[in-house]
């Protein structure tokens, strides 16, 4: 379930917390007394309350580029639509252009959806095919109003649609800084640990600090996963492209 980061947050903050167990069991009862308790939980508020603001940003910005990412296809796939109907009126150089947009379409959705998170893809083919599409648009010399209609509206549409690949391919490989990353699980294993050094040795505490460890993983986890909208448990779906490419191929 867990990607890289989920899982060393969650081994930093039970290990902290075991650390401050063991360490509350070697301190002298003097440094364990109630107002000292009080300071030093008061003294963590403020750390546990910067912590809850950047995790709720990076939440905020990785939902953010999710649906951005998630609309983005969404258009992707009815320009691609739009400019295979607008392609039948280029008359018998449509059909080259229909298959290369098929092949376009079909290169796409590979490049995007098994793309893995940590390896960067090369896109230069689907470029390359868009390119390749855009010379036999401008190459194309209609013989009538409706062709050179559909000339000038099909050199638009593949502007667009040049346009939303190079940022379905910035996507891919956007991600939340490290360090802001790691700012927050060093804040939170602050925290667990702090609250370990004063609380009492038992099974079911070390079961808390286990679950409570194990759910803000999960929430940093969420917040990688959602960095990559094409790849992971939470993924923007192929759906509408998949549809696009049936549609092209009638």
């Amino acid at each position: 379930m867990f990607t890289g980061a989920g899982f060393i947050a969650f081994v930093c903050l039970f290990g902290a917390s075991l650390a401050g167990l063991l360490l509350g069991r070697k301190l002298p009862k003097r440094y364990l007394s109630e107002p000292t308790s009080k300071t030093v939980h008061l003294a963590m508020s403020a750390v546990g309350l910067m912590a809850a603001l950047v995790v709720g940003l990076l939440i905020a910005n990785a939902k953010t580029d999710l649906d951005s990412s998630r609309r983005a296809i969404e258009q992707f796939s009815t320009n691609l639509r739009l400019f295979d109907r607008e392609a039948v009126h280029f008359g018998p150089e449509a059909k080259p252009v229909r298959e290369l947009l098929r092949a376009f379409t079909e290169e796409k959705i590979a490049q995007t959806w098994t793309a893995s998170i940590a390896v960067s893809t090369d896109h230069s083919r689907s470029v390359g095919m868009l390119n390749e599409i855009q010379r036999r648009l401008r190459a194309f010399t209609p013989q009538d109003d409706v062709g050179r209609e559909a000339r000038a509206s099909g050199l638009h549409m593949i502007n667009d649609l040049m346009q939303t690949s190079r940022l379905l391919a910035l996507q891919t490989s956007a991600h939340t800084p490290h360090l802001f990353l790691i700012a927050v699980i060093f804040w939170l294993s602050v925290l667990s640990f702090s609250y370990a050094v004063f609380a009492p040795p038992s099974t079911v505490v070390i079961v808390a600090f286990a679950v409570a460890a194990f759910s803000i993983a999960a929430a940093v986890n969420l917040i990688v996963d959602m960095e990559h909208p094409f790849a992971g448990y939470i993924k923007v779906s192929p759906t509408p492209m998949q549809e696009a490419l049936v549609e092209m191929k009638r």
